[in-house]
């Protein structure tokens, strides 16, 4: 009988007479709960399976003292490790054009018929949230108003302020109402016309793979992971790389499908592969199943078709847009629409203020804050996937430097009027580049910058003032025409370069 490296095994008698090694695994009582990574990743280790305890009774202590040793030398051993990757397309920031490629039908059959790999379960499981996490709502801003009326001195003062509060909170819930309404109508509109569902504020997808330990009260598929977990050195390191090689198998599936995966960490998901997000579902079969993106739909392309922006991911996103006002302010208005919070970082606060009082976004979904001082978080919650947070920096041709937050869930967008060649390293860096109209000069200059091909140079001097050229860090380029709601019509106007 083959020793597994670092592990404590029963005798070769004791496994001869109980049924073979899969009921053999033991792991020294001295042994403290262990870590496996997987490509750098946190496995499911105790609390996410079934935990067993094993302890040892020293016989020359008495029957009372044995008790209290049993339970403190206890140990809790994994009857299973698991490792979750999050499947997205080769370029989630701006999707193309065409459907979305459905995932390989065969791909979970493939990996569960591997015997080389040995796995108990595999499963795709897929979080869509269709309005965002945290809509717009009044109840904020009536709390808020509330509380300010208690500290109201004098009676008649505090009957005033009530009644000027609860008319400006029912004008910005209607504001909120119609702002959240206008954008969903003109996403099921295009859905409608097009013959598909509408875009989702967010969707992630996820594979989840499980192997069995041997050992586990699920016999069968532990002595199927017996055998790749031994081929692989034994112990607990043997099942790290059997997974990891499942994980590898799995992504060079996935490649031809223009997919790439993502190792997500133990802290990134709930027990059960759930997360915060409003819909769930689970797939043993991945036939039609695809891993489109969601995001923010800003507009049409010259085709009529939908773009989306992926503004949200789990690392900071740095955005560059070249162009007006009005580019950023439908941007900050579709964002708190899909349930993103946001920080307008500004010089001219008073041109944003009529976007702060009237479009009924208060203070827990919109704060400006002036240029010159770090851009902090005014006492939100951390930014999620279900509610990111979106900072906009509208400094002027020339950003000074500014800490802002940064993290999962974060998108950063700069605002520059112009193309200034000292600030080019914007434009260089960022992840998502919208250029609008702009001089034959600053197009040669684009070009030169973000290697844009001679046509779309041509075409930027001559774009009308509702076109916007996005270009990600991945080449991608898609004209989109900003499509306006009735709401966005009568709040912002007609669209402005």
């Amino acid at each position: 009988m083959r020793a597994f490296a670092g592990m404590g095994l029963a005798s070769a008698a004791e496994v001869t007479a109980t049924g073979g090694p899969a009921v053999a695994w033991r792991l020294r009582a001295r042994r403290e709960q262990p870590e496996a990574t997987i490509s750098g990743t946190t496995a499911v280790m105790p609390g996410r399976g079934r935990d067993r305890a094993v302890g040892r009774e020293d016989q020359s202590l008495d029957k009372g003292s044995n008790k209290d040793k049993n339970k403190t030398s206890k140990k809790l051993i994994p009857d299973h490790i698991s490792a979750v990757l999050e499947i997205e397309p080769l370029d989630a920031i701006l999707p193309s054009p065409g459907p979305p490629t459905p995932i390989p039908p065969h791909l979970l059959t493939d990996l569960r018929a591997d015997p080389l790999l040995g796995l108990a379960d595999i499963r795709l499981v897929q979080h869509i949230q269709p309005t965002g996490h945290i809509q717009p709502t009044g109840a904020g801003l009536a709390e808020h108003a509330q509380a300010q009326r208690h500290t109201q001195a004098h009676a008649q003062t505090q009957a005033q302020t009530q009644a000027q509060t609860q008319a400006q909170t029912q004008a910005q819930t209607h504001a909120q109402a119609e702002a959240s309404a206008s954008y969903q109508s003109l996403n099921r509109d295009l859905a409608r016309r097009l013959g598909t569902e509408p875009i989702p504020a967010a969707r992630l997808t996820w594979l989840a793979l499980r192997l069995e330990l041997p050992g586990s009260r699920r016999q069968g598929p532990a002595a199927r992971a017996a055998g790749p977990i031994l081929a692989r050195g034994g112990g607990m390191l043997g099942a790290q790389r059997t997974l990891d090689r499942a994980a590898r198998a799995a992504s060079a599936k996935l490649s031809p499908a223009g997919y790439h995966t993502l190792t997500l960490a133990d802290s990134d998901y709930r027990p059960g592969y759930r997360s915060e997000m409003a819909e769930t579902h689970d797939y043993l079969d991945a036939t039609g199943v695809t891993a489109a993106p969601g995001g923010v739909l800003i507009g049409l392309d010259p085709a009529h078709r939908p773009v989306t922006l992926g503004l949200f991911r789990r690392m900071t996103l740095n955005a560059a847009v070249v162009g007006g006002r009005y580019l950023a302010e439908t941007l900050v208005l579709r964002c708190a629409a899909i349930g993103a919070r946001v920080i307008v970082e500004t010089a001219r606060k008073d041109e944003w203020d009529p976007v702060l009082l009237h479009s009924g976004l208060g203070r827990e979904h919109l704060a400006l804050q002036p240029v010159g001082r770090p851009v902090s978080n005014p006492g939100w919650p951390a930014p999620s996937m279900a509610a990111p947070l979106l900072v906009v920096r509208d400094c002027g041709a020339r950003p000074p430097f500014a800490t802002v937050p940064r993290g999962p869930w974060t998108t950063i967008v700069t605002l520059l009027p112009y193309f200034d060649p000292r600030t080019a390293g914007y434009l260089r860096d960022a992840d998502l580049v919208g250029m609008q109209r702009m001089p034959r000069e600053e197009a040669a200059m684009a070009r030169h910058l973000l290697g844009l091909p001679d046509q779309d140079t041509a075409a930027l001097p001559d774009l009308p003032d509702s076109m916007v050229l996005w270009r990600s860090r991945k080449r991608s380029m898609r004209y989109c025409e900003l499509a306006q709601t009735r709401w966005e019509q009568a709040f912002l106007g007609e669209p402005l370069r």
